[in-house]
């Protein structure tokens, strides 16, 4: 629990916090079945958060759902949990045909341990949109460990975007969202001249909380949307090749060994064509070529 969490019941922030738990009523349930525990007891919905709290969700390990077929790429894979590199245009998880987590089956065979899961299970959620690094639990004791590893903020994730507009340096982004505190922090990789746009920054973004969109909606707010999102960014976009955010990069502490885990993967090849192209296209413009 962080030092300072917001004034939510405890359901609400479990739904907030737990990929496993997809609404409010989710978490209820898990309550009411005595599956969310509260510094080790039995949670109740009345409850509030409270600075110091440990919850633990459980999950049960009732019928598998039906495997996706899908061959994904795992940068990195070890007996109690794994790193998948999700494509944009899925889901994580949920009420949809097309899923990382009914996708991971395919992937991935049951682990050796004792405490396997029948269907290895995302801990955190990443927009259908983006593409990118997601943590997968093999074992019930890696899930328990990754999730509260993630309630306490011990995980750095790194993304990497393309935004309109040039940006050089570093900094943070404090906005308020949705009336909680925020925090995001970016770093500008490299610029490039645009036809369309006049700039364009590739740009390194660090998520310190987890609000929904955060990254999209706080670098927009900076005045530098990130290049095919239409949904924070009235103004024209890239249509057909989709959204230029990925989660490239995470480091942990290993919940079993200890161990430091560090895994990182490359950008995806469009943002380099992208910006290749707007350069050969500017230069072209301006006779240089």
């Amino acid at each position: 629990m962080p030092e300072d969490p917001p004034r939510e019941r405890i359901d609400a922030y479990a739904a907030r916090v737990f990929a496993a738990l997809a609404s409010r009523s989710q978490a209820r349930k898990a309550i009411k079945a005595e599956r969310l525990l509260v510094d080790g007891a039995p949670g109740r919905t009345v409850w509030w958060v409270k600075a110091g709290n440990q919850l633990t969700l459980t999950l049960p390990d009732g019928p598998s759902q039906p495997v996706l077929p899908l061959t994904l790429e795992l940068p990195y894979v070890d007996d109690w949990l794994a790193v998948v590199n999700k494509p944009p245009g899925i889901h994580v998880r949920g009420n949809h045909v097309r899923t990382i987590h009914r996708a991971m089956r395919h992937n991935l065979p049951l682990s050796p341990h004792p405490d396997a899961l029948p269907d290895p299970d995302p801990v955190h959620r990443l927009d259908c949109r983006t593409s990118g690094l997601v943590l997968i639990a093999r074992t019930a004791t890696a899930r328990v460990g990754l999730s509260q590893a993630f309630e306490g903020r011990r995980i750095t994730k790194r993304y990497r975007a393309v935004v309109l507009g040039a940006l050089e340096g570093e900094g943070e982004i404090d906005t308020p969202l949705d009336g909680r505190a925020a925090l995001s922090r970016w770093r500008a990789v490299r610029t490039v001249r645009s036809l369309k746009t006049d700039w364009l920054t590739e740009v390194d973004l660090f998520p310190v909380s987890g609000r929904t969109h955060q990254l999209r909606r706080h670098i927009t707010a900076l005045g530098h949307p990130i290049l095919g999102d239409d949904l924070y960014f009235h103004g024209p976009v890239l249509r057909g090749s989709g959204l230029f955010l990925a989660a490239v990069e995470l480091t942990l502490a290993h919940p079993i060994t200890g161990e430091a885990l560090h895994v990182c993967i490359d950008p995806p090849a469009k943002f380099t064509t992208h910006l290749a192209r707007e350069v050969r296209r500017w230069r072209r413009w301006h006779g240089e070529e």
